[in-house]
C-alpha cells in the first residue's frame, strides 16, 4: 500500500509528519527514529529531523520521501539508504560488497586498542593484519586510535577492497593502510611475511547456512560475509590455523564469534596451536570476541 505524501507551502512541524510515516514503518524496531532519518534524507540533509523543527516539503522532497519510505517498507536500512554507518564515531561508507558494520562489532576495536596501550615505550610502531576487512571499518579505526600503527585489509571482494580504500583516504589513513584482494591471507609477495603483525583482527562469516535472517540482513548484506556452512564453522576451520606463522612475539588475534560459539571456536583454535587468553563481550553481554596468543 503507498504512502501519498502532498507537499505543502505552509511551514509545518516535523512531528506529526514523523509520527505518520513511523506508523507504516511496521517491520522496524525503531519506527520513529527511521522516519526521523528519512525524513532528513528527503531534505537533503545527512541527519535526523527533530519532531521540533519546522520543515517545508516541496514536490521533490515529497517525491523523495516516498521513494526512501517504499524502500524502507521492502526492509532496506536506513545505513543503506545512506550509504554509509557510523562506527566507532566515525562514518563507513558502504557498498554490495561490504558488510553493515555492526555496533556489536566495536568491543573488537575496544579490546584491540587496549591491548596496544600496553605496548612498551620504544617498541615499534604496530602492524596490523585485518583478514576480511569489508569497510575496513575496523582496521581504519585503529590506525585512528594509532598513529603511528600500520596496517594491512584483505578481501576476497574487489569491490569491499575499493570501498576500504576510499574510506581510508576520506578518513586520511590512506598512507598507513594497504589492502589486498585475496582470499584471507593467501600469499602476496612481501605481505605476509612470517612473525609481522602485533595484532590479527577478523569478523568472518559465522552464520550457519540454514539459518533464517531478517530482510534488512539476509536481503542486503553479502551473503559471501554471512554465512560459513552447516554449523557456521568453516571459516574459522580455515582462517585459524594460518594465524600463529602470521602473529609476532606477544602478538594477540581478535576474532568475532557467534554469541554460542565460544566453545566451538576456542576447540578450532587450540587444535591450530593456538591459546584463547580472552572473551570480550558486546553491548548486549553475549559472546563476542575471542582473543588469542601463539605465546
Amino acid at each position: 500500500m503507498s504512502l501519498q505524501i502532498t507537499p505543502s507551502s505552509d511551514i509545518r512541524s516535523a512531528r506529526p509528519l514523523i509520527s505518520l510515516l513511523a506508523g507504516r514503518l511496521t517491520q522496524s524496531a525503531s519506527p520513529r527514529l527511521d522516519a526521523s532519518w528519512l525524513l532528513g534524507l528527503s531534505l537533503g540533509r545527512d541527519i535526523a529531523v527533530q519532531g521540533h523543527e519546522d520543515i517545508c516539503l516541496d514536490v521533490d522532497a515529497c517525491a523523495r520521501l516516498g521513494a526512501l519510505m517504499a524502500r524502507r517498507m521492502k526492509g532496506e536500512p536506513v545505513s543503506r539508504l545512506r550509504g554509509k554507518r557510523e562506527f566507532w564515531s566515525h562514518d563507513f561508507y558502504l557498498n554490495e560488497a561490504t558488510l553493515d558494520p555492526r555496533a556489536d562489532t566495536e568491543c573488537l576495536v575496544a579490546a584491540a586498542c587496549a591491548f596496544a596501550a600496553l605496548k612498551p615505550q620504544g617498541a615499534r610502531p604496530a602492524q596490523i593484519l585485518d583478514l576480511g576487512t569489508g569497510s575496513g571499518c575496523i582496521l581504519l579505526s585503529l590506525l585512528l586510535e594509532q598513529p603511528d600503527a600500520k596496517g594491512v585489509g584483505t578481501d576476497i571482494a574487489a569491490l569491499a577492497i575499493a570501498q576500504a580504500r576510499a574510506n581510508a583516504a576520506m578518513l586520511g589513513v590512506a598512507p598507513r593502510a594497504a589492502f589486498h584482494q585475496t582470499s584471507w591471507c593467501d600469499p602476496i609477495a612481501g605481505v605476509f611475511m612470517p612473525g609481522l603483525f602485533d595484532i590479527i583482527t577478523s569478523n568472518p562469516p559465522y552464520i550457519e547456512s540454514q539459518a533464517l535472517l531478517s530482510a534488512d540482513v539476509a536481503d542486503y548484506d553479502p551473503h559471501h560475509a554471512l554465512f560459513a556452512g552447516a554449523d557456521g564453522l568453516d571459516d574459522y576451520r580455515t582462517l585459524l590455523p594460518r594465524l600463529p606463522a602470521l602473529m609476532h612475539r606477544h602478538a594477540r588475534a581478535f576474532i568475532e564469534i557467534g554469541s554460542t560459539q565460544k566453545d566451538a571456536v576456542s576447540a578450532l583454535a587450540i587444535e591450530s596451536g593456538l591459546a584463547v587468553c580472552g572473551i570480550e563481550l558486546d553491548f548486549s553481554g553475549r559472546d563476542r570476541c575471542l582473543i588469542l596468543t601463539c605465546e
